[in-house]
């Protein structure tokens, strides 16, 4: 584990993040399931991305737990750990709810689903997107506080 790591982690949960988003600013135009399968791939992504980071910080905490006091590694360790937890519980309520509008689209549906069809998935998605921005912000400030291997 090391400093490196968590920039690299930082680098690709930043790219698989903006590639969700995308996906979730067209969900009001949601008319087939290849487009709702789109932003379920999207999810998966991002679930796998932040399993990932939560993993890592875990393992940082884990190193570091024989430490006395709490460490600015430990804390940021703490912080991203909770904010990943968060995100993920977050993207595992939108893929639950995309899921369910697949049987909402039925064929060839040629309008979007209604608002109210979409809200709960758009809410969980957005609470997913802005606690990633969380662990992402985190990471930015206080990745100089990792060692540089552990």
């Amino acid at each position: 584990m090391s400093h490196d790591q968590a920039l690299q982690l930082q680098d690709r949960l930043e790219m698989i993040l903006d590639q969700f988003e995308t996906k979730v600013t067209d969900i009001n135009n949601i008319t087939t399931n290849e487009q709702l399968e789109a932003l379920i791939e999207a999810s998966d992504h991002l679930h796998g991305i932040l399993s990932e980071v939560k993993n890592y910080f875990i393992d940082v905490r884990n190193q570091l737990a024989g430490v006395h006091g709490i460490p600015p590694a430990k804390e940021l360790a703490q912080l991203v750990i909770g904010a990943s937890t968060e995100a993920l519980s977050a993207i595992r309520e939108t893929k639950h709810n995309l899921e369910e509008l697949k049987g909402k689209i039925k064929g060839q549906r040629k309008k979007p689903l209604t608002q109210e069809e979409l809200h709960y998935a758009d809410f969980s998605a957005k609470v997913a997107i802005r606690k990633s921005r969380t662990i992402l912000n985190k990471i930015s400030e206080r990745v100089e506080e990792l060692p540089n291997q552990l």
